[in-house]
């Protein structure tokens, strides 16, 4: 008897320190506007930074649940094309931009990005494929689409230099 009492213990006890520790698993920073503007500018493909709203003009394929399993999901699958409305920004200027874009949503482990809902709107930067298509990427930690008050950052970065956020205590 002492010994079922002490394996269930102890099973409970492996249960719960697995689903806590895959439920911790997956760490996000705290995205900045700064911190997404130098990956862009680093970053060996082209980037467009476009601040507007979002149409889902294809259908979405589904995003897998964590926790589900999900046999033969390819990621480089989830993905649907959308229509960008708004203004390319370039320093104290911006360009109309009104064009079709991919939105492709990546995973880490078992946990994805989600596509955005018609209508949402802010500030992305958009990949430059190498047939010329342009490509928003949503991870599975935040930092693709910031609000629409980081454009004037964005222009400040591009005309005198990014200065980080102070961070708050």
């Amino acid at each position: 008897m002492a010994f079922t009492k002490w394996m269930m213990a102890a099973t409970t006890a492996m249960t719960t320190t697995m689903v806590a520790g895959s439920a911790l698993a997956l760490s996000c920073l705290p995205p900045s506007i700064e911190g997404a503007f130098k990956g862009w500018a680093d970053a060996p493909e082209r980037y467009f930074i476009v601040a507007g709203s979002l149409t889902a003009v294809s259908p979405l394929p589904p995003i897998p649940s964590p926790g589900v399993p999900n046999p033969g999901t390819d990621t480089p699958d989830l993905r649907a094309v959308y229509r960008v409305q708004g203004e390319d920004i370039r320093g104290f200027t911006s360009l109309p931009i009104d064009h079709y874009i991919w939105v492709r949503v990546g995973c880490a482990g078992p946990w994805c990005g989600q596509f955005p809902t018609t209508g949402t709107s802010g500030v992305m930067g958009l990949k430059q494929l190498p047939d010329g298509t342009l490509e928003l990427g949503i991870g599975a930690c935040p930092g693709s689409i910031f609000d629409d008050s980081a454009k004037a950052r964005v222009q400040q970065c591009m005309t005198s230099g990014c200065t980080p956020p102070v961070p708050n205590r």
